[in-house]
């Protein structure tokens, strides 16, 4: 089973969420999507910064869930 992770950017200010960010990478297992998940929200906040975070409200949401599977993927 693969594991795909998408993150999306809210900001609590506008009341709106960017359309999800899907991670180039699928994960082997519900663990290692969780432990990026976090570790790519951290890493988006430090970008932002604390005056941006701050002046809108940002929150960063994120999802692990199973991968569809594709015709290739099924061979």
């Amino acid at each position: 089973m693969k594991i795909v992770l998408s993150l999306i950017i809210c900001s609590a200010l506008a009341g709106e969420c960017k359309p999800p960010y899907q991670h180039k990478e699928l994960f082997e297992d519900w663990s290692s999507c969780m432990y990026q998940g976090y570790r790519d929200s951290i890493q988006l906040m430090d970008v932002m910064g604390n005056d941006y975070i701050n002046k809108n409200l940002i929150f960063i949401k994120f999802a692990c869930k199973e991968a569809k599977k594709t015709p290739e993927s099924a061979t």
